[in-house]
This record gives C-alpha cells, structure tokens and sequence, in this order.
C-alpha cells in the first residue's frame, strides 16, 4: 500500500469516526429521555446518575416501616377514601399497618421476613401503663416530652399514640438526628447563659459587689471569689464545647437512635455533670442555685430523657412473653382480576338491597374497577337527580336549590317538619313557597337520598377493603387477612394477638415478579402518564390542528408560489421582497396584536384560533416558489397552447413535479404546529381545547418536575414525529438539495 493511498484511508476512517461520534452525540438525549421515563421515582435524583432502572430486575428489595393504623397516605386522599377515614369505627386492636418507604409496588409477590417476633396474647396494658405514667410523674423529663403524658390513658389506641410519638421514623422523638440536636441545644443554652454572666451579670450579681463600707479584706474575699467563679465558668465552657464537638461527630441518620447510642450519650453528660461543683465558700455558696438552674438542671433533663428511652423499652420487652423466630409471610399484590372477583363475590355476601347489588354488579368493569366507587356515586348522583327534575321541579333553574337542600337534610338526619331547624331562611323561605302539594313526593326523595348517603358511606369502606384484599400464600397461624392499599402499606390483621406488641417488629422484605409483570413495571411509567391528564383529547386536537393547518398552508402556499413564478404582474418582485422581509420579524412580536385580533373574532379558546394564524407561512411560499422556478416555462406555454387553465396546470403539472419540495414543507409546517406550545397556550383555556405540546405542563408542580412521567409523555408525543420523518426522509432530503436548482 503505498503512502498517499494509506493517508487517503485514514483520513476516511477519521471521518467516519467524526460522522459516527457526532451520531451518538445527537442521539444520547433522546437515548437519556427514553431511560428517564423507564425509570422509578427514586431513582430520578440519584447521583450520580445511572444509564438502568430497577424496573427491568425480578426482584426487589423492599424497606418497611411500621406505621399508625390510621395514616395519611403519601398521595392524598380520595374522595372515597376520604369519607371512609372520616366515618371510619374506633381503634382496631388487632391492625397492624406497615408503609413500603420508596417506590410504589402495583404487581407480584411480596415476601416479607422476621428473623424473630415478640409479642403477648393479652390486651390490657394497665399495669405497665400504670408503671410509665408512675415514672414519669416522679422523675423530671423535658418539657416537650412531659407533654405527651400530660393526660393518663390507659387504651390501647392512646399507646399505639405514645410509641409513634416516641419511635416514629418519620417524626418520633427519639429520631437520633433529632435527640442529638435537643442536646446540643441545651448545650448551647448553657454557653450563651455563661457568655452572658461573664460579660455583663457577673457584675450585677449582689454577692459580688462592693461598697466603701467594706473592709480591705472583705473586697479582697470578694474579688477572689469573683475570679475563681470567673474560671470555673470558662471550665464548664470549655468542657461544654469538648461535648458539644463529641455529639456533632455523630453522623446524622434518618432512624431511632439505638440503645447502644443512648448509653454513650448518658455517659457523656454524666461525664459532663461530674463537673459541675458546689461551693461552700461563703460567698460562691451564693452562686450554687444559679448553676444548678442554668447548667445542672438543662443537662440533668437530658440524662432522664435517655433514661426514659431505655425504662420504656424495658417495660415494653418484659411484657412480650412469646416468641417466634424466622417467621414468613407472603401474598400477592391485587391485580385488576383479583379485585373484579372480590367485587363480584364480595357484594352477593352483602346485606345491601338487591337493587343496589345490581347496580354494582352492572358497572363493574375489570378494566377500570378501581374507579368502581366513583361510578357508583355518579349513577345514584344522577338518579337522585333525575328523581328531582321529575318530580319537583317546574323552573329548571331551581335545580341546584332543590337538590341541596335535600343534601342538606339528608346529612342532618332531619325530617321536612324539623328543617327550619338546618336550612339557612332563604333555602327555607324557598321550601315554604314551592313545597305546597308536593309535601308525599319531596318526603320520598328525602328518604330515598337518605338511604342513598347511607349505602354510599357503607359502599366506601366495602370497597375500599374488598379490591384491597391480598391473597395469602403463606403466614403464620396469628394473621387473619392482608390489605394492600394505596400500592405501599400492608394492614395486617391478627388474631388473639393485639398489634401494639408487635409495633417494634418491622420485617425485611423483597417483592418478586413474573415476566409479564417486569413487563409491565417498565412501562408503567407509560400506563400513567397516559391517565395523569386527557392525552387522548390532546392527541385528537393535536393531529387536528397540525392536519388542517398543514393542508391549507400547502394550498396558499403553492397558489403563490405559482403566481410568484410563474405569472406576470406588476410589483411581483417588491411584493415578493416584502414578504421575504416579513421573515425578519420575530414571532413574539406578533403574538400581542394576534391575540388582540383574535380577540374581536370571539374565537379564543377555539380551533380557529389554534389554526387561522398560521395558514400563511412566507418560508413555504419560498420554499414552493424556488422549486416551482426549476420547472421550464416551455411546459407552460404548452399547456396554454393545449387550452390548460392556470389552475389546472398548478394541480395537475406543477404540484406533481415539485412533490419532493412541498412535502418538505408540508413536513416542516406539520412538525412545528404539532410542537407549537406558547400560542396554543395563550389562546387555550379549557384542557378540551388544548394540545400535547401545552399538556405536558400537567407534570410540572410547585414542587419541581416529575421527570419519570415527564419524559414517558414526550417519548410517546414525538413517536408521531418520528414515524414520519421516517417515511418522508427520502422527499424531505430530495426536496432540500433540488429546491432552487434549474434546468
């Protein structure tokens, strides 16, 4: 190989290799979009970042917390959900709920693992109740701690209460980070205290003064004393910054501090206190009580505090007389089928009327069964309704006014004789006026709501715990049923065992899944983005508007490229010179007066505002217009001789020969008006008008962006895009390198 032809090879491999890398440079953030929306919701703030998700594994491992069996869900409450807590019966003894900290799990088999369970059959705690409250009350603790005491309550719901306030992992009081700061806040209360008395109270204190009454020596006794205190404090001063520096180097955890750690700390103060002297010299002996309230008592609060964590525990494990080592349990998440069939089975076990039962029977749907509930509210809703429009109502717009007072009513549990007693004068003035002779049908529909708003209470918690119902593979003899909810807390019921001895025994845990179901977690993220806002409305307004806009700016566009072309007449050239200027404008300039001219049209929050802007583009016309110069002018005077209308030679010669360059821009105008987010923004109110572009700001909250689900919305928002482009690439590149060409 000779050297000139070995220097043309490498240079047109470096070139390739440039082509190449340019390549993956272009298409690494559409690569990084696509893993993003794969991605869970952890995982999106990681750092650093990651190019996998744990959405393609089988297995998860999963981290449990023991929670109060009655808590707030992560993500709100729905309605249903809503008039379930705030109706719901008295403590359950015997639920014990645990929260999945992390990623929701919606599918498999979760296992969860105690190496050992403690616990006791009994349910009354009144002799170890009695012994805390004992403790308590004859020991001095902080404030703040005192106050969850404040009231002796023997129930099992207000210990449930107390153990979450002491060892919630979410805001109990012995969070580690938290307990260590209490410290060191005392600790600082008692620099500040002694920065102050060695600046300025040291002086005023009356057993440090001096008078000119006093002897020589009696002013010596008194400076002597001043200095020795003055020392002792820069002592306890520099001994308080040796502990403070000792708790900083804690590393702060998001956890219940350990034993171990309330030992170290309650040697550490104690170590601190040794410190702490009494004087019997006349005069220090005054300062005694100001130690004692000022540095003494602070940190003496702190030790009793850690000395209640350790008495608690204790009496907490002394009741716990049985044990269980490597217990196992394991269920399977609820799927879609499942509920449907606990639905089905579930209401035929019901002592709701048959009536009702059928009601639910008929709109349950596999498919949607978690919207069940709201289904049924909305067929009762509009029956009730309907029921009111038939029967009361003579003046349609008295509508709201009946049906609200009935609400009314209904929820009050008060007759039509009692309602003067609920309604405001003027809903009650309006009943007197328009009830007359319609007293035995407006008492029907009373009752009828009545008896609706209680099945409807009934129905919220029969759903709820029926499609929640997980199906137990295997468990230890004392759980009774497993209900999933809100796809991250496990309510376990027990039986003969009440859960508050088992509230200190938080199980590791891991979740397994079929193929289908990793399937199904990787594009889950998909599946809501799809359902977080109407992207089927937007899909439909979207292809709508980029269609229609598309066709009739290649139709204006090509009558004037035709006319800039090909006919004659005067000022083509200026005329054509304008437009091109126009081009210089930016488009913000022209949002203000389209929107004002758009405005005296009433067509805001219309398609024709969304579409009649943008018919005209100038670019199209140049674009059409220079491929439309290439085609000879003999093809038109032939056609002229052979009788052709201008028209008709547009249609029929022109458009034909220049399909390359108007499918170009016919692919340009529809790309951008599918992108097209500030105008379609401006001009939209309603989400029925608005397109995908302007939908996915439903992603972005007052917290920050949800990126997983942001990504998966724009992932399938340019599918479109791309699957054109990849059928029309070959016009579009044509179009490009023949557009301005003659001959």
């Amino acid at each position: 190989m000779n050297y000139s032809k070995f220097i043309k090879t490498l240079w047109t491999l470096i070139v390739y290799l440039l082509l190449a890398g340019g390549a993956i440079v272009m298409l690494l953030p559409f690569a990084w979009m696509i893993m993003t929306s794969l991605k869970t919701s952890s995982e999106i703030n990681l750092w650093p970042p990651t190019w996998t998700t744990k959405n393609f594994q089988n297995e998860w491992d999963l981290n449990l917390k023991s929670i109060p069996s009655k808590p707030s869900p992560r993500t709100g409450l729905s309605l249903a959900e809503f008039r379930t807590l705030s109706t719901q019966d008295s403590y359950n003894p015997y639920k014990l709920v645990y929260e999945i900290d992390g990623d929701f799990v919606r599918r498999g088999r979760v296992q969860l693992t105690f190496n050992e369970i403690d616990y006791a059959q009994k349910a009354s705690i009144e002799d170890m109740m009695s012994d805390i409250y004992d403790y308590v009350s004859n020991i001095e603790l902080r404030e703040d701690l005192a106050s969850l005491f404040a009231v002796e309550d023997y129930s099992l719901d207000n210990f449930e209460s107390i153990y979450f306030g002491l060892f919630s992992q979410e805001d109990g009081y012995f969070k580690q980070t938290t307990t260590i700061r209490r410290i060191q806040q005392s600790i600082s209360t008692i620099q500040n205290f002694i920065d102050i008395t060695l600046e300025r109270n040291i002086n005023i204190l009356p057993y440090f003064r001096t008078n000119p009454n006093m002897t020589e020596s009696q002013i010596e006794s008194i400076k002597r004393s001043k200095e020795i205190f003055s020392d002792y404090l820069e002592t306890i001063k520099l001994k308080a910054n040796d502990l403070n520096s000792q708790l900083s180097s804690y590393p702060a955890e998001l956890r219940i501090i350990s034993e171990n750690e309330v030992e170290e700390l309650i040697n550490l103060l104690a170590d601190f206190l040794s410190e702490i002297q009494t004087f019997e010299d006349e005069i220090l002996s005054n300062t005694n009580t100001l130690i004692q309230r000022n540095i003494y008592e602070p940190i003496m609060k702190d030790i009793n505090t850690l000395t209640f964590y350790m008495y608690f525990n204790e009496k907490y494990g002394e009741e716990q007389n049985i044990n269980f080592e490597d217990v196992g349990i394991i269920f399977d998440v609820p799927t879609n089928e499942t509920k449907y069939q606990n639905i089905m089975e579930g209401i035929q076990q019901t002592a709701y009327p048959e009536s009702f039962k059928q009601i639910v029977i008929s709109l349950a749907d596999e498919k949607n069964i978690d919207n069940l509930n709201q289904e049924v509210v909305s067929y009762l809703e509009n029956d009730f309704v309907n029921d009111v429009s038939n029967s009361l109502l003579e003046d349609p717009r008295n509508l709201s006014i009946y049906t609200n007072i009935i609400r009314t009513l209904s929820q009050n549990q008060v007759t039509l004789e009692q309602a003067k007693t609920v309604l405001s004068e003027s809903d009650y003035n309006f009943l007197v006026e328009n009830i007359q002779g319609k007293e035995e049908e407006f008492e029907r529909i009373l009752e009828k709501r009545k008896e609706y708003d209680k099945i409807l209470k009934d129905f919220d918690r029969f759903f709820l715990d029926t499609i929640s119902n997980a199906t137990i593979v295997s468990a230890p003899p004392f759980v009774d049923k497993i209900l999933y909810k809100n796809n991250s807390n496990v309510e376990l019921y027990t039986v003969n065992v009440p859960s508050i001895w088992l509230l200190d025994d938080v199980p590791s845990g891991k979740v397994e899944y079929s193929f289908n179901q990793v399937l199904g977690n990787i594009f889950q993220n998909y599946v809501d983005a799809w359902n977080g806002a109407p992207f089927s409305r937007y899909y439909i307004n979207t292809v709508f508007v980029s269609l229609i806009t598309t066709v009739l700016e290649i139709i204006f566009a090509s009558m004037a490229a035709f006319a800039f072309s090909k006919l004659n007449f005067w000022g083509k050239d200026f005329i054509f010179i304008t437009f091109l200027a126009t081009m210089m404008i930016p488009g913000e300039v022209l949002l203000v007066p389209n929107y004002i001219t758009i405005s005296k049209f009433s067509w805001i929050d219309s398609y024709y505002a969304l579409i009649v802007p943008w018919v005209i583009s100038v670019f199209a016309i140049f674009l059409i217009r220079q491929q439309f110069m290439t085609v000879p002018n003999e093809l038109w005077d032939a056609a002229k001789i052979d009788g052709s209308s201008s028209w008709r030679f547009l249609w029929t010669v022109m458009v034909p020969l220049s399909r390359p360059a108007i499918l170009t821009g016919a692919l340009l105008k529809f790309v951008g008006s599918w992108n097209a987010f500030l105008w379609v923004l401006i001009v939209t109110k309603s989400p029925e008008m608005r397109t995908l572009s302007v939908g996915l700001q439903n992603f972005r909250t007052d917290a920050g962006e949800i990126y997983n689900l942001l990504m998966a919305a724009s992932t399938f928002t340019m599918i479109p895009i791309v699957i054109l482009f990849i059928f029309l690439q070959r016009y579009f590149i044509e179009g490009i390198a023949r557009t301005g060409l003659k001959g």
